[in-house]
Protein backbone atom coordinates (compact mmCIF):
# COMPACT_ATOMS: atom_id res chain seq x y z
CA UNK A 1 0.00 0.00 0.00
CA UNK A 2 1.18 3.31 -0.75
CA UNK A 3 -0.66 6.21 0.54
CA UNK A 4 0.78 10.00 -0.75
CA UNK A 5 -0.06 12.50 1.81
CA UNK A 6 -1.86 16.20 0.46
CA UNK A 7 1.18 17.88 -1.18
CA UNK A 8 -0.36 21.17 -0.70
CA UNK A 9 2.44 22.23 1.85
CA UNK A 10 3.72 25.93 2.20
CA UNK A 11 7.67 26.39 1.16
CA UNK A 12 7.17 23.43 -1.20
CA UNK A 13 11.08 24.14 -1.81
CA UNK A 14 11.88 23.01 1.37
CA UNK A 15 9.47 20.15 2.08
CA UNK A 16 11.01 17.12 3.32
CA UNK A 17 10.19 13.50 1.81
CA UNK A 18 10.22 10.63 4.48
CA UNK A 19 8.95 6.98 3.11
CA UNK A 20 7.49 4.83 6.22
CA UNK A 21 7.82 1.24 5.92
CA UNK A 22 5.42 -0.77 8.67
CA UNK A 23 2.95 -3.25 8.88
CA UNK A 24 0.97 -1.49 11.15
CA UNK A 25 -1.56 0.35 9.20
CA UNK A 26 -2.60 2.50 12.26
CA UNK A 27 0.84 3.70 13.34
CA UNK A 28 1.18 4.65 9.78
CA UNK A 29 -1.43 6.91 9.26
CA UNK A 30 -1.03 9.04 12.68
CA UNK A 31 2.52 9.58 11.59
CA UNK A 32 2.00 10.73 8.49
CA UNK A 33 -0.90 13.22 9.88
CA UNK A 34 1.71 14.36 12.81
CA UNK A 35 4.73 14.88 9.95
CA UNK A 36 2.68 16.83 7.89
CA UNK A 37 2.28 19.77 10.54
CA UNK A 38 6.53 19.64 10.46
CA UNK A 39 6.49 20.13 6.04
CA UNK A 40 6.79 16.85 5.14
CA UNK A 41 5.71 14.61 2.85
CA UNK A 42 4.74 11.26 4.10
CA UNK A 43 4.44 7.92 1.74
CA UNK A 44 3.92 4.46 3.24
CA UNK A 45 4.19 1.04 2.55
CA UNK A 46 3.19 -2.44 4.20
CA UNK A 47 5.15 -4.24 1.37
CA UNK A 48 9.19 -3.63 1.98
CA UNK A 49 9.63 -5.19 -1.94
CA UNK A 50 7.53 -2.64 -3.74
CA UNK A 51 9.30 0.32 -1.09
CA UNK A 52 12.96 -0.96 -2.06
CA UNK A 53 11.71 -0.14 -5.64
CA UNK A 54 10.15 3.25 -4.94
CA UNK A 55 13.87 4.22 -3.01
CA UNK A 56 15.67 3.36 -6.16
CA UNK A 57 13.15 5.15 -8.20
CA UNK A 58 12.91 8.32 -6.11
CA UNK A 59 15.04 10.55 -3.83
CA UNK A 60 14.35 10.48 0.05
CA UNK A 61 15.42 12.41 2.92
CA UNK A 62 14.45 10.06 5.96
CA UNK A 63 13.64 6.30 6.06
CA UNK A 64 11.43 5.15 9.21
CA UNK A 65 10.75 1.44 8.96
CA UNK A 66 9.90 -1.43 11.24
CA UNK A 67 13.02 -3.16 12.93
CA UNK A 68 10.92 -6.87 12.51
CA UNK A 69 8.77 -7.21 9.47
CA UNK A 70 7.90 -9.81 7.21
CA UNK A 71 9.15 -11.27 4.40
CA UNK A 72 12.45 -9.41 4.82
CA UNK A 73 13.43 -7.67 8.27
CA UNK A 74 14.26 -4.41 8.60
CA UNK A 75 17.95 -4.93 9.08
CA UNK A 76 17.99 -6.68 5.85
CA UNK A 77 15.89 -3.72 3.82
CA UNK A 78 18.32 -1.31 5.17
CA UNK A 79 20.95 -3.39 4.21
CA UNK A 80 19.45 -3.91 0.24
CA UNK A 81 18.77 0.61 0.71
CA UNK A 82 22.84 1.27 1.29
CA UNK A 83 23.73 -0.60 -1.67
CA UNK A 84 21.96 2.30 -3.38
CA UNK A 85 21.68 5.12 -0.94
CA UNK A 86 24.38 5.67 1.56
CA UNK A 87 23.09 9.39 2.54
CA UNK A 88 19.48 8.74 3.21
CA UNK A 89 18.88 8.99 6.92
CA UNK A 90 17.43 5.75 8.89
CA UNK A 91 15.03 5.87 11.86
CA UNK A 92 14.54 2.11 12.54
CA UNK A 93 11.53 1.05 14.93
CA UNK A 94 10.34 -1.71 17.21
CA UNK A 95 7.32 -2.87 19.81
CA UNK A 96 9.59 -3.63 22.59
CA UNK A 97 12.75 -2.64 23.87
CA UNK A 98 14.28 -5.96 24.62
CA UNK A 99 13.59 -6.68 20.72
CA UNK A 100 15.63 -3.41 19.88
CA UNK A 101 18.57 -3.96 17.07
CA UNK A 102 22.14 -3.68 19.04
CA UNK A 103 24.41 -0.89 18.57
CA UNK A 104 27.33 -2.72 16.80
CA UNK A 105 24.38 -3.64 13.92
CA UNK A 106 22.96 -0.12 13.57
CA UNK A 107 27.17 1.24 13.65
CA UNK A 108 27.48 -1.51 10.94
CA UNK A 109 24.08 -0.76 8.94
CA UNK A 110 24.56 3.31 9.24
CA UNK A 111 21.65 3.33 11.08
CA UNK A 112 21.28 7.17 12.71
CA UNK A 113 18.05 6.88 14.94
CA UNK A 114 16.17 4.58 16.52
CA UNK A 115 12.72 4.53 17.94
CA UNK A 116 10.74 2.05 20.47
CA UNK A 117 6.93 2.39 19.54
CA UNK A 118 4.46 3.77 22.07
CA UNK A 119 1.79 5.98 21.76
CA UNK A 120 3.31 8.94 22.54
CA UNK A 121 5.33 10.31 19.21
CA UNK A 122 7.34 12.72 20.55
CA UNK A 123 10.42 11.26 20.85
CA UNK A 124 9.90 10.49 16.97
CA UNK A 125 9.03 13.65 15.80
CA UNK A 126 12.48 15.21 17.99
CA UNK A 127 14.07 12.33 15.75
CA UNK A 128 12.97 13.10 12.56
CA UNK A 129 13.70 16.87 12.83
CA UNK A 130 17.29 15.84 13.58
CA UNK A 131 17.29 14.07 10.46
CA UNK A 132 16.30 17.16 8.94
CA UNK A 133 18.79 19.08 10.29
CA UNK A 134 21.10 16.43 9.06
CA UNK A 135 19.75 16.51 5.51
CA UNK A 136 20.52 19.95 5.54
CA UNK A 137 24.16 20.46 6.56
CA UNK A 138 24.89 17.39 4.24
CA UNK A 139 23.30 19.64 1.80
CA UNK A 140 25.39 22.57 2.90
CA UNK A 141 28.36 20.59 2.46
CA UNK A 142 27.62 19.08 -0.58
CA UNK A 143 27.11 22.43 -1.97
CA UNK A 144 30.41 23.82 -0.96
CA UNK A 145 32.04 21.45 -2.21
CA UNK A 146 30.49 22.06 -5.65
CA UNK A 147 31.73 25.10 -5.07
CA UNK A 148 34.92 24.18 -4.49
CA UNK A 149 34.73 21.92 -7.86
CA UNK A 150 33.40 24.83 -9.90
CA UNK A 151 36.24 27.15 -8.71
CA UNK A 152 39.02 24.39 -9.46
CA UNK A 153 37.85 23.80 -12.39
CA UNK A 154 37.77 27.76 -13.45
CA UNK A 155 41.26 27.99 -12.01
CA UNK A 156 42.27 25.58 -14.34
CA UNK A 157 40.54 26.95 -17.39
CA UNK A 158 42.11 30.43 -16.30
CA UNK A 159 45.65 28.54 -16.79
CA UNK A 160 44.14 26.71 -20.11
CA UNK A 161 43.30 30.50 -21.67
CA UNK A 162 46.75 31.82 -20.60
CA UNK A 163 48.25 29.37 -23.18
CA UNK A 164 45.47 30.03 -25.51
CA UNK A 165 47.00 33.97 -25.40
CA UNK A 166 50.10 32.42 -26.89
CA UNK A 167 48.80 29.29 -28.63
CA UNK A 168 45.48 29.70 -29.94
CA UNK A 169 45.53 26.22 -31.35
CA UNK A 170 46.17 24.43 -27.79
CA UNK A 171 42.50 25.75 -26.53
CA UNK A 172 40.48 24.75 -29.53
CA UNK A 173 41.99 21.29 -29.85
CA UNK A 174 41.68 20.81 -26.25
CA UNK A 175 37.96 21.34 -27.08
CA UNK A 176 37.51 19.38 -29.82
CA UNK A 177 39.19 16.11 -28.15
CA UNK A 178 36.97 16.53 -25.06
CA UNK A 179 34.28 16.33 -27.17
CA UNK A 180 35.57 13.24 -28.86
CA UNK A 181 36.35 11.54 -26.12
CA UNK A 182 32.95 11.69 -24.78
CA UNK A 183 31.08 10.71 -27.91
CA UNK A 184 33.90 7.74 -28.44
CA UNK A 185 33.45 6.81 -23.76
CA UNK A 186 29.14 7.02 -24.19
CA UNK A 187 29.98 4.57 -27.30
CA UNK A 188 32.29 2.32 -25.22
CA UNK A 189 29.37 2.48 -22.64
CA UNK A 190 31.64 3.74 -19.93
CA UNK A 191 29.91 4.55 -16.72
CA UNK A 192 29.04 8.27 -15.75
CA UNK A 193 32.53 8.65 -13.65
CA UNK A 194 34.95 7.34 -16.14
CA UNK A 195 33.26 9.73 -19.04
CA UNK A 196 33.63 12.76 -16.49
CA UNK A 197 36.77 11.74 -15.69
CA UNK A 198 37.78 11.82 -19.46
CA UNK A 199 35.95 14.54 -19.89
CA UNK A 200 37.73 16.79 -17.58
CA UNK A 201 41.45 15.09 -18.53
CA UNK A 202 40.74 15.33 -21.92
CA UNK A 203 40.26 19.41 -21.98
CA UNK A 204 43.39 19.71 -19.62
CA UNK A 205 45.42 17.05 -21.26
CA UNK A 206 47.80 19.89 -22.50
CA UNK A 207 47.03 22.67 -19.60
CA UNK A 208 50.98 21.20 -18.78
CA UNK A 209 52.02 23.28 -21.57
CA UNK A 210 52.00 26.36 -19.53
CA UNK A 211 55.01 25.79 -18.59
CA UNK A 212 57.06 25.30 -21.58
CA UNK A 213 59.04 28.53 -22.57
CA UNK A 214 57.49 30.66 -25.35
CA UNK A 215 60.96 30.10 -27.70
CA UNK A 216 60.08 26.42 -27.97
CA UNK A 217 56.32 26.33 -27.51
CA UNK A 218 56.00 28.59 -30.39
CA UNK A 219 58.73 27.61 -32.25
CA UNK A 220 57.58 27.15 -36.09
CA UNK A 221 61.12 25.42 -37.30
CA UNK A 222 61.46 21.40 -35.76
CA UNK A 223 62.93 21.45 -32.51
CA UNK A 224 65.91 20.47 -31.53
CA UNK A 225 66.32 16.82 -29.64
CA UNK A 226 66.80 19.22 -26.21
CA UNK A 227 63.51 21.20 -27.40
CA UNK A 228 62.04 17.63 -27.65
CA UNK A 229 62.96 16.80 -24.19
CA UNK A 230 61.43 20.02 -22.89
CA UNK A 231 58.65 19.92 -24.61
CA UNK A 232 57.94 16.23 -23.35
CA UNK A 233 58.15 17.81 -19.61
CA UNK A 234 54.21 18.72 -20.44
CA UNK A 235 52.46 16.09 -18.96
CA UNK A 236 54.34 15.84 -16.05
CA UNK A 237 53.71 19.48 -15.51
CA UNK A 238 49.96 19.04 -15.90
CA UNK A 239 49.54 16.03 -13.64
CA UNK A 240 51.46 18.13 -11.00
CA UNK A 241 48.64 20.81 -11.52
CA UNK A 242 45.91 18.01 -10.92
CA UNK A 243 47.30 16.08 -8.17
CA UNK A 244 47.66 19.35 -5.67
CA UNK A 245 43.91 18.75 -4.80
CA UNK A 246 42.03 15.92 -4.24
CA UNK A 247 38.98 16.90 -5.85
CA UNK A 248 41.08 16.53 -9.09
CA UNK A 249 43.77 13.88 -8.41
CA UNK A 250 42.03 10.92 -10.32
CA UNK A 251 42.43 13.24 -13.57
CA UNK A 252 46.09 13.61 -12.63
CA UNK A 253 47.33 9.78 -14.04
CA UNK A 254 45.65 10.28 -17.16
CA UNK A 255 47.14 13.16 -17.97
CA UNK A 256 50.44 12.01 -17.09
CA UNK A 257 50.19 8.54 -19.36
CA UNK A 258 48.69 10.32 -22.31
CA UNK A 259 51.77 10.35 -24.20
CA UNK A 260 52.44 7.01 -23.11
CA UNK A 261 52.65 3.93 -25.99
CA UNK A 262 51.37 0.59 -25.68
CA UNK A 263 55.55 -0.63 -27.23
CA UNK A 264 56.73 1.73 -23.88
CA UNK A 265 58.13 3.97 -26.51
CA UNK A 266 56.56 7.22 -25.51
CA UNK A 267 56.60 9.39 -22.60
CA UNK A 268 57.39 10.40 -19.50
CA UNK A 269 57.75 6.87 -18.16
CA UNK A 270 57.91 4.36 -21.20
CA UNK A 271 55.01 2.96 -20.16
CA UNK A 272 53.70 -0.39 -21.81
CA UNK A 273 50.17 -1.93 -22.89
CA UNK A 274 47.76 -2.33 -20.33
CA UNK A 275 50.57 -0.71 -17.88
CA UNK A 276 49.11 2.74 -19.48
CA UNK A 277 45.76 3.59 -17.71
CA UNK A 278 42.45 2.98 -19.84
CA UNK A 279 41.29 6.33 -19.87
CA UNK A 280 44.74 7.79 -21.05
CA UNK A 281 44.74 4.81 -23.90
CA UNK A 282 41.56 6.17 -24.87
CA UNK A 283 42.67 10.01 -24.95
CA UNK A 284 45.57 8.99 -26.68
CA UNK A 285 43.77 7.91 -29.97
CA UNK A 286 41.53 11.03 -29.58
CA UNK A 287 44.14 13.63 -29.23
CA UNK A 288 46.53 11.93 -32.14
CA UNK A 289 42.52 11.82 -34.49
CA UNK A 290 42.11 15.56 -34.09
CA UNK A 291 46.34 16.21 -34.70
CA UNK A 292 45.51 14.43 -37.75
CA UNK A 293 42.65 15.89 -38.70
CA UNK A 294 42.65 19.30 -37.67
CA UNK A 295 44.07 22.48 -39.52
CA UNK A 296 47.56 23.26 -38.56
CA UNK A 297 49.36 26.77 -39.60
CA UNK A 298 52.16 24.68 -41.37
CA UNK A 299 49.25 21.79 -42.54
CA UNK A 300 45.62 21.62 -44.38
CA UNK A 301 42.44 19.86 -42.79
CA UNK A 302 42.66 16.47 -43.73
CA UNK A 303 39.79 13.67 -44.25
CA UNK A 304 38.25 11.27 -41.56
CA UNK A 305 39.55 8.81 -44.28
CA UNK A 306 43.26 9.83 -43.77
CA UNK A 307 43.14 10.30 -40.36
CA UNK A 308 41.90 6.25 -40.10
CA UNK A 309 44.72 5.54 -42.06
CA UNK A 310 47.19 7.41 -39.74
CA UNK A 311 45.71 5.29 -37.02
CA UNK A 312 45.85 2.19 -38.55
CA UNK A 313 49.41 2.42 -38.76
CA UNK A 314 49.92 2.59 -34.98
CA UNK A 315 48.29 -0.57 -34.21
CA UNK A 316 50.19 -2.39 -31.50
CA UNK A 317 53.46 1.02 -31.67
CA UNK A 318 51.26 3.79 -30.18
CA UNK A 319 47.64 2.46 -29.75
CA UNK A 320 46.05 -0.29 -28.28
CA UNK A 321 44.81 -2.40 -30.82
CA UNK A 322 41.21 -3.55 -29.56
CA UNK A 323 40.76 0.25 -29.30
CA UNK A 324 41.73 1.41 -32.14
CA UNK A 325 39.52 -1.00 -33.92
CA UNK A 326 36.38 0.52 -32.31
CA UNK A 327 37.19 3.66 -32.29
CA UNK A 328 37.41 3.37 -36.52
CA UNK A 329 34.24 1.72 -36.42
CA UNK A 330 33.02 4.76 -33.86
CA UNK A 331 34.10 7.21 -36.32
CA UNK A 332 32.20 5.57 -39.25
CA UNK A 333 28.76 5.12 -36.97
CA UNK A 334 29.03 8.96 -36.17
CA UNK A 335 30.87 10.82 -39.04
CA UNK A 336 28.41 13.76 -39.37
CA UNK A 337 28.94 14.18 -35.08
CA UNK A 338 32.89 13.97 -35.56
CA UNK A 339 33.27 16.26 -39.05
CA UNK A 340 31.02 19.03 -37.42
CA UNK A 341 33.25 18.65 -33.91
CA UNK A 342 36.77 19.20 -36.24
CA UNK A 343 35.34 21.57 -38.81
Amino acid sequence: MKDNLDNNVNNKENINKILIIDDDVDVMDILSVMLKKYNCDVYTFTEPVSAIEELKSNKYDILILNFLMSPVNGDRIVELVREFDKEIYIILMSTHNDLAPSIELMQKLDIQAYFEKSPRFDELIMLVQGGIKYKQQLNKIKDMGLQLDKYLFDFAKILLNTISAKDHYTEEHSERVSKISVLFAKYLNLDEKDIEALKVSSFFHDIGKIGIPDNILLKEEPLTVSEYDTIKLHPIIGANIFSSTDVFKHIAPIILAHHERVDGTGYPSGLKGNEIPYLARILNICDSFDAIVSKRPYKEKMSLEYGIEQLKLGINKQFDGELINKFIKFIKENRKKIEDIVE
